[in-house]
């Protein structure tokens, strides 16, 4: 069970980053200010997540999806316990 839970960590955190990443290069192909701002200020995502929703989904609900499973495989390993 414990390889089951690690291995949901592992996947989680791969599928949350790469989800950041296809955010990072939508940013980049519309604007480098934008990829540079997304980048260093977080406001600026969120900004560009509403401007851009229906480019900016699919990475945004991969990195959701990826903090979900990695939560789940850090619950599941014992690692976080809910208060």
């Amino acid at each position: 069970m414990r390889f089951l839970a690690y291995a949901l960590l592992i996947l989680g955190v791969i599928a949350f980053l790469y989800g950041q990443i296809r955010f990072l290069v939508v940013a980049y192909n519309r604007n480098l200010w934008w990829f540079f701002g997304c980048l260093f200020v977080p406001p600026v995502a969120w900004l560009f997540f509403f401007l851009n929703l229906k480019a900016t989904i699919r990475p945004f609900a991969i990195s959701i999806g990826g903090l979900i499973m990695a939560g789940l495989g850090a619950w599941m390993s014992g690692l976080v316990r809910p208060p």
